[in-house]
């Protein structure tokens, strides 16, 4: 299996399994964007089997695969998360050691309450 730039015509009809699509892209696709998969395997005592790039992307969201385009925007919003998280955790960090001395200095003057007493 493998990907080629268009199907091949003299091997037979150029013809996606699933659709039934040829050698023409969507309106907003070139020629120069859309590609076909070559399965490798013959079908009808000979013809070529192709799966178009659109048939092949529908079969990759239905097993789970992220487009690149959304791969790359999760990216940006798990870094901002990460920065997020970093604050929130020197913040924390801040408020546990204010905790820490305001409770060393409230045992210090009960003690010290205590000593006078």
């Amino acid at each position: 299996m493998h990907k080629v730039q268009k199907m091949d015509p003299s091997m037979g009809p150029p013809k996606c399994l699933i659709c039934g699509r040829g050698n023409t892209p969507d309106e907003p696709d070139q020629l120069s964007d859309f590609w076909v998969m070559d399965i490798e395997r013959d079908i009808n005592w000979g013809d070529p089997a192709y799966i178009c790039k659109y048939c092949c992307e529908k079969i990759a969201f239905e097993v789970g695969h992220v487009p690149l385009e959304n791969v790359t925007q999760l990216e940006e919003v798990i870094k901002e998360k990460n920065r997020d998280i970093h604050k929130l955790e020197a913040e924390r960090d801040s408020l546990r050691r204010r905790f820490r001395s305001t409770k060393l200095g409230k045992k210090a003057l009960t003690s010290t309450r205590a000593q006078t007493e």
